[in-house]
């Protein structure tokens, strides 16, 4: 447990900050303890602070009783940087404001802006964001600026130090500099002369050693991130320009990047991309060497995949050639993409290339592409290459990767020579890969630190790859990703004795008590690589081969709220790790009691994660599968009650619902809000009320149209037990609603009305009782296939989290369509279609986006009306109902649609359509405005044909 120190510590930052935004607890401290790297460390304490203001006095405070500090944003970082066994200060999601100014040439951002939106809100204006890392999807500003990542394209040229131009620092005693701002230059210099001072004399040592600039400026021709950015005193006179371009690869250690201002770069308007196939890893290095030479400068791309790396992502959920199955031993790919700002200019790139890469031995004919699907799939392939070799590790194995960088000159001798480092140590399977027309790879193979044997073969690698890179060949022990302490026992190495002892200077100079980050880039144990490692026990085939990337988290409801995919892989590992030796039992026990709340009963388990991770790991099973283990007898006894009396069980739901009308009538929704809150906060198992809740639905009569086209309509369950919410006063039920498309479209409804009692099973497997759920599926499939002509007859099914269910459950006959996807198939054509003058917003559902329906639904809502807003999915995604987990546990759907009201009504939007009559509870209460179904939209729009 915290010690006293700690205690005191944190009961200040709680006074600073709300306490809910400061953790202590043994759950929060190891789930923020881990990244993606292959170290781990539990902070004491865990900080969100959401204001500069907070984190000055945070920072105040932590200098005045000297204690560490570690700032964490995205919590991508490969070396460790990122983790703290003191204070974790997280500025994450609570950071994300960004600014375009003018017209895109530049930027202003928080530190929690993820790199991919940027680029998003810049390609429109003819610009993008100069770094740009494997990880830009999930990678923040905060992240990328303090670690300087680079990647594929924008080598030394276009990274953050080339681009930024000013920056807010917070520095360890608490004070703002604003390094744009004149008075505040002029107050830091009257108040900290001694900062000035000091970094005025280190520049001028150094620029009176010729000897020593050299060493700098050859160092720097290269991609390199090895200890602080000593070109800064080279290429800057002013004391707060040198500061400001120390900060990018400070990784924290010399203060808290709280806003950057940065040059944005021009987006070329043409390019082309080809994977191409080399017979040997030599021969594509010669290729890469001659056309940096000859053929293209930095501002193009050559990412190198070696043997290993192919084997990797053919295994893999993305579209790859069949004959990587069949390849020998050495082939090797690399992908390249040529850019122009005409096609003039990309046709003669292409050619001379063509031409270049001939000479050095093909596998395959070369093919570039322009087709923007293909590129995409292959870029992501490449970027995906991490995980995807992390996730063919023998289970209970780290996963570590290494990023060195060569002088292009050297690059076949030294590529080879690195491979067969790696062998000799037997590391037979370790993936060479990454940016060659920079030199930089990536070298990622699987270590088992399970014993003092392996720990120490894992050392010796290093040592020697040090003395390959560094010493043999003068490269970059750390190109891009870091220095962390993965190779701060190694910087001296690299730099030599004078030049480190600057860099310690540095550090001495702007960081006094030495708080920030220490250890990350100034480390005097010689041994520090080899230490702290992350333990992965075997806890589950659904996730042992999560690498904790962070890749899920952008996609997850509950992150921020209470744990993120991979902090649930995490604290599980941990559990297992406590149980297996026995160690910490009271953190053991504390973690049990805890981990249902905070992993499972908060968990949407919508599969989200899965989209974002590279091997396609669905952590919602994983808390499906968790869900079923904590069941008591009484649980399965229940699921098997209900899901064999479900007929009875809908008739009860709608006479409890008529009850709530009526107390709704007398009290008010307010009344009835208050009354839920109470009886939950003393235990009372009963959903949260709100304003969206629905009536009591009508005992649906059997619906029936004629047509001359046939379909069977499939009513959702909830919508033969809830009729509409009161905030849509003049809107017919749903069923009543498809009944008169179905009329004015002239389509024939063969069966309308389900008998009572069928289900697709999802509310049971949403709680991991599989058998049950099964069970209901088949049921249904059965009358299904009856009543649509053994599955001649499309269906219509109303809600796309039943779709989804069917779609993998049920009878692979069944001509299953969500709404969306039944309009624009069955229905758009045959009505006659007026826009309504109305701005109306459209949320996709979970199932929307992970079925590939989302175009349909915004399509139709375009089609009828004037003016649609979608909100973007980095500010609305998953609503967090997920059934009625968002009724059970509230905070969870506020949480997902915290900034809903400001991106719908705040922007004019008058009323929402969606899919889902469970998510349209929660969006009709966070918005303040009505949501309905998205047929309800086309219905008002549409009349019959003439």
């Amino acid at each position: 447990m915290p010690n006293y120190k700690i205690t005191e510590l944190a009961n200040k930052l709680g006074q600073i900050l709300e306490k809910d935004r400061v953790y202590t607890d043994n759950l929060r401290r190891i789930a923020w303890g881990t990244d993606a790297s292959f170290y781990q460390k539990r902070p004491q304490i865990v900080a969100h602070p959401k204001t500069e203001s907070e984190v000055s006095e945070i920072l105040a405070e932590c200098t005045s009783c000297q204690t560490p500090v570690t700032f964490r944003a995205a919590g991508t970082a490969l070396c460790g940087q990122a983790l703290s066994d003191s204070v974790l200060m997280v500025a994450g999601g609570h950071w994300s404001k960004l600014e375009v100014l003018d017209d895109g040439a530049r930027i202003k951002s928080q530190p929690g802006v993820i790199g991919a939106k940027i680029n998003q809100t810049l390609a429109p204006l003819g610009f993008k964001f100069g770094p740009d890392p494997a990880t830009i999807a999930s990678a923040m500003v905060g992240g990328i600026v303090a670690n300087n990542a680079s990647g594929m394209n924008c080598g030394t040229h276009q990274n953050s130090y080339r681009l930024i131009e000013s920056a807010r620092i917070v520095m360890a005693n608490g004070f703002v500099l604003d390094t744009a701002d004149t008075a505040s230059c002029d107050a830091f210099r009257l108040k900290h002369p001694e900062v000035i001072e000091g970094i005025e004399a280190i520049r001028d040592e150094i620029r009176a050693d010729a000897e020593m600039v050299a060493r700098i400026q050859r160092k720097y021709s290269i991609k390199n991130v090895t200890g602080y950015g000593m070109n800064s005193f080279i290429d800057f006179d002013d004391a707060i320009e040198i500061l400001l371009h120390l900060m990018v690869g400070g990784e924290g250690t010399l203060g808290f990047l709280s806003e950057v201002t940065m040059k944005s770069v021009v987006k070329a308007t043409h390019s082309a991309s080809a994977m191409v196939y080399f017979d040997s890893l030599r021969g594509a290095c010669e290729s890469i060497v001659e056309l940096r030479r000859d053929a293209f400068d930095e501002t193009n791309a050559a990412e190198l995949l070696d043997n290993f790396a192919l084997k990797a992502v053919s295994a893999s959920k993305y579209d790859t050639p069949e004959f990587l199955s069949e390849i020998h031993s050495d082939v090797t790919a690399v992908l390249f993409e040529t850019f122009g700002m005409s096609q003039q200019e990309v046709d003669a790139n292409i050619a001379k290339m063509t031409a270049i890469m001939a000479k050095h031995g093909l596998y395959r004919e070369v093919e570039f592409t322009q087709d923007a699907a293909v590129i995409a799939n292959m870029w992501a392939i490449r970027k995906a290459v991490f995980p995807l070799a992390g996730s063919m590790r023998p289970a209970g194995t780290s996963c570590i990767i290494e990023d060195i960088a060569f002088p292009i000159e050297v690059l076949p001798q030294a590529t080879i020579d690195l491979q067969e480092l790696s062998f000799k140590h037997g590391y037979n399977d370790a993936v060479i890969y990454g940016h060659a027309l920079e030199g930089n790879y990536h070298v990622i193979f699987s270590q088992n630190f399970s014993t003092e044997a392996e720990i120490e073969r894992f050392d010796n690698f290093m040592q020697e790859m040090v003395e390959l890179v560094a010493t043999k060949y003068d490269g970059s022990l750390k190109a891009e990703h870091g220095t962390g302490f993965g190779m701060a026992s190694f910087v001296e190495k690299e730099w030599g004795t004078d030049i480190y002892n600057m860099m310690k200077r540095v550090k001495a100079v702007v960081d006094p008590q030495g708080i920030l980050n220490p250890g990350v880039i100034i480390n005097d144990d010689p041994n520090c690589h080899s230490k702290g490692f992350k333990p992965l026990p075997e806890i589950s085939s659904i996730v042992d081969k999560c690498i904790e990337c962070g890749f899920c988290e952008q996609h997850c409801v509950a992150h921020g709220l209470t744990l993120s995919p991979r902090q649930r892989t995490a604290v599980a590992r941990v559990m297992k790790r406590l149980e297996m030796t026995g160690q910490e039992p009271e953190v053991l026990k504390d973690l049990q009691e805890k981990y249902p709340y905070f992993a499972l009963d908060t968990c949407a388990a919508d599969g989200l994660c899965k989209s974002g991770c590279p091997m396609g790991i669905d952590t919602g099973k994983f808390v499906k599968m968790k869900r079923a283990e904590y069941a008591t007898d009484t649980d399965r006894k229940i699921a098997d009650f209900t899901a064999n009396n479900f007929d009875k069980l809908e008739s009860v739901a709608r006479f409890a619902l008529g009850a709530t009308d009526v107390t709704r009538a007398v009290i008010g929704d307010g009344s009835i809000k208050a009354v839920t809150q109470g009886l939950r906060k003393v235990g009372m198992p009963i959903p949260q009320w709100s304003e969206g809740m629905p009536k009591r639905g009508k005992a649906l009569p059997e619906l029936k149209t004629t047509g001359d086209v046939k379909a069977v309509y499939f009513p959702a369950c909830l919508h033969r037990m809830m009729g509409t919410s009161p905030a849509n006063k003049d809107q017919r039920s749903v069923p009543e609603t498809i009944q008169s498309l179905f009329e004015k479209a002239n389509v024939e409804m063969v069966s309308g009305v389900k008998p009572q009692g069928l289900c697709c099973g999802q509310p049971w497997e949403s709680y991991g009782h599989d058998k049950q759920a099964d069970a209901k599926s088949d049921e249904l499939s059965q009358w299904l296939l009856e009543v649509s002509n053994n599955g001649e007859y499309p269906i219509l099914v109303e809600t796309t989290a039943c779709l989804e269910r069917m779609r993998r459950a049920c009878d692979k006959r069944l001509k299953l369509l969500g709404p969306e996807e039944f309009a624009m198939q069955f229905l758009v054509e045959r009505l006659a279609i007026t826009k309504i003058e109305e701005k109306i917003a459209v949320h996709p559902t979970c199932t929307c986006r992970k079925l590939g329906i989302v175009d349909d639904l915004v399509g139709l809502a375009e089609l009828c009306a004037s003016e649609v807003v979608v909100p973007p999915r980095d500010k609305v995604g998953c609503c967090g109902m997920a059934g009625n987990r968002g009724m059970n546990y509230p905070e969870l759907n506020e949480h997902g649609l915290r900034h809903l009201k400001e991106e719908t009504k705040d922007k004019g939007a008058t009323s929402g359509y969606s899919v889902s009559a469970t998510c349209e509870v929660g969006l009709t209460t966070h918005s303040g405005i009505p949501y309905k179904s998205i047929l309800a939209l086309l219905d008002r729009a549409a009349v019959a044909k003439a």
